[in-house]
């Protein structure tokens, strides 16, 4: 699933049959569903990494991959891709040489869903398999029931029914491999039955918020604009003003030291100097 998360999910790959063990020698198809036919199947396996679908061991096709003749080297991770790099969902593929196999959904479960699990034996020489037997399960190595006619129905899945599921044919004491069984969070309906209802009232707040932000946004706008030329009105007046009162003041200056002199030269003139004395020898 770490692999599902680096990329874009627009495609499903099923797989057929629908389980996630296969017996040596089986046949494997692979298809992309998506809305375009420009898809891959890709897989990751022991020995490659991002390897394409192509002959020496799949039949490629439009947007689907055909494993004629299986082996265990072909036991990896399937998933479809496309050259923008969007991806499908992974599935987990196991091939092996054991006659027992057990057979679960490759695509995992849903909270709440029943799944059922099927214990099936075939040795190679025989034609078709069965599971016509009393079938022993386990969880995660450990033994959770033994169930007639090979069949295990788990109901109310939930959370702790995720683990590692084998089954094992009791007279032949052969062991399937084991097969990862994936739980995925239930949806509830409620929860989305109970957006629509709230849009209706929540709409008309969010539109109103969408509104009023370019309306601030406008206001303060204007009021930059109309405030930038008054300060600058207001900054040359002033300029204007402390000029027009220094020259006002140099003006006063002026006039009073003219008024001193004049006042000095009338004094003189009224008021002369005696002329200096004679002394006698």
């Amino acid at each position: 699933m770490a692999l599902a998360s680096l990329c874009v999910l627009l495609s499903t790959l099923s797989i057929s049959p629908e389980r996630s063990q296969f017996r040596r020698y089986e046949t494997i198809f692979l298809n992309c569903a998506a809305n375009s036919t420009s898809w891959t199947v890709k897989r990751n396996t022991s020995l490659h990494s991002s390897q394409k679908c192509q002959y020496g061991w799949g039949i490629p096709g439009e947007s689907s991959c055909k494993i004629d003749t299986a082996y265990t080297s072909d036991t990896g991770v399937y998933w479809c891709e496309n050259d923008h790099g969007e991806c499908s969902n992974v599935v987990n593929v196991t091939v092996t040489e054991s006659p027992v196999i057990m057979e679960s959904p490759p695509y995992g479960v849903t909270e709440g869903d029943s799944v059922t699990l099927r214990c099936s034996y075939k040795e190679e020489h025989q034609g078709s398999s069965t599971s016509n037997f009393n079938a022993n399960f386990y969880k995660d190595g450990e033994l959770i029931g033994k169930e007639e006619e090979g069949r295990m129905v788990l109901t109310s899945i939930s959370q702790s029914s995720e683990g590692f599921y084998s089954c094992e044919h009791p007279s032949k004491g052969k062991m399937s491999t084991k097969s990862w069984l994936a739980v995925k969070e239930k949806v509830h309906p409620t929860s989305m039955a109970a957006t629509p209802t709230s849009s209706p009232t929540s709409s008309p707040t969010s539109s109103s918020t969408l509104m009023f932000h370019p309306m601030m946004i406008c206001s303060a706008l204007l009021f930059i604009l109309y405030s930038i030329p008054s300060i600058c009105c207001v900054y040359k007046y002033r300029k204007w003003a402390k000029v027009r009162a220094d020259v006002k003041l140099l003006a006063v200056h002026r006039n009073k030291l003219q008024e001193v002199d004049l006042k000095d030269v009338n004094v003189y003139l009224h008021n002369p100097l005696p002329p200096p004395r004679l002394h006698r020898c």
